[in-house]
C-alpha cells in the first residue's frame, strides 16, 4: 500500500506482531472517540485484503504438512525459520506455474518462475 505523497510503501500488518517502520495497524477508538467513515472503511478492506495474504501461509501448510506438526519441532534444535523460509520459498514456485486464492483474489498473474527467481 501506497499513502498519497510517499514513496516509501506500507505493509499492513496483524495486531498480534510487532509493528515497525514501515508496518501499520487498523484504526482504534482513542480516548473515547469514534472512527471517522473513512477509518472504519479502511479497517473493513484491509481486514478483507489481510485474509487473503494469510491463503498463502495457509497454502503452505497444506504443502507441507510438516510445518503444522509443532511436537516434532524441538526448541533450540530444529531450524524452524528455515523451515518456514524453504515452505514460503517452494510455495511461492509453485504459485508461479499454478497461480493462487490471492492471485485471484488481487486479479493478477503471479510473476513467471524466470522473474521470480531473477533468472532474466
Amino acid at each position: 500500500m501506497r499513502l498519497p505523497n510517499r514513496q516509501q510503501p506500507l505493509v499492513y500488518g496483524d495486531p498480534a506482531y510487532f509493528l515497525g517502520l514501515g508496518i501499520i495497524d487498523a484504526y482504534h477508538n482513542l480516548r473515547n472517540q469514534d472512527m471517522t467513515p473513512a477509518e472504519c472503511w479502511f479497517n473493513k478492506h484491509m481486514s478483507q485484503q489481510q485474509m487473503s495474504v494469510e491463503w498463502g501461509f495457509r497454502k503452505a501448510l497444506m504443502q507441507w504438512g510438516f510445518l503444522g506438526h509443532r511436537l516434532n519441532f524441538k526448541v533450540g534444535l530444529s531450524p524452524v525459520g528455515s523451515y518456514y523460509a524453504i515452505c514460503i520459498l517452494l510455495a511461492n514456485v509453485h504459485t508461479c506455474y499454478w497461480g493462487s486464492a490471492t492471485s485471484i483474489k488481487f486479479g493478477c498473474q503471479p510473476p513467471s518462475i524466470f522473474e521470480y527467481l531473477h533468472f532474466e
